[in-house]
């Protein structure tokens, strides 16, 4: 496996810190009562385009190392990604957000073990953690709104 130059791993430290910013502007939202904004509606649907991208990510991950992945990734991208998208259709936004975190801990400990095989290094998974915690901090905070 290629390691990523220290440049690449600054912008993909960034980028990941980076795109937590849409949560924390809508916990801002929710608690200043922005009007015209949803911050539920804002924060669901952008936490499944997430699931999403972090469950493309799994599923690239699979293609080029499927002979040491602890787990078909394949099919736990599918499913992680179909309940993300799902939880957007929930008529209920605060049931979609605790569906939501439960994909994103399960994404977590899928990378957990993809670390401990060797696939994605700890500068990675720490960064994949840090991030993970702070998504559901966000969510929390949403849920206490």
């Amino acid at each position: 496996m290629h390691a990523l130059s220290s440049r690449n791993a600054f912008i993909a430290q960034a980028l990941t810190y980076g795109g937590v910013l849409p949560l924390v502007f809508a916990i801002m939202a929710q608690y200043l009562k922005l009007p015209g904004i949803d911050a539920l509606t804002l924060s669901r649907s952008y936490a499944a385009l997430i699931i999403s991208f972090i469950c493309g990510t799994h599923w690239g991950m699979f293609v080029f190392h499927s002979n040491k992945c602890p787990h078909n990734l394949l099919i736990t991208s599918t499913f992680t990604a179909m309940a993300g998208w799902a939880s957007v259709l929930l008529p209920d936004a605060k049931i979609a957000l605790v569906m939501q975190s439960l994909c994103f801990l399960y994404l977590m400990v899928l990378d957990y073990r993809m670390k401990r095989s060797g696939l994605i290094p700890t500068w990675y998974y720490a960064l994949r953690h840090n991030a993970t915690a702070i998504v559901i901090f966000c969510i929390f905070m949403l849920e206490l709104s």
